[in-house]
């Protein structure tokens, strides 16, 4: 149960940080949003699944 707090703030730093990868990706490299979103969503859902698992 101490576990919970932290992996569930990692899991917001993670979501955070992803969102900020896409805006980058479509700005930066011209990918279009469902682009952008196949390769960061995979990430938050796998990080959120664990993160809801180990706690």
């Amino acid at each position: 149960m101490k576990a919970f707090p932290i992996l569930i703030l990692l899991a917001i730093i993670v979501t955070i940080m992803e969102v900020f990868v896409t805006v980058f990706l479509i700005r930066k490299h011209g990918m279009k949003p469902w682009q952008s979103l196949y390769t960061s969503l995979p990430v938050v859902v796998i990080v959120w699944i664990v993160a809801i698992m180990y706690s």
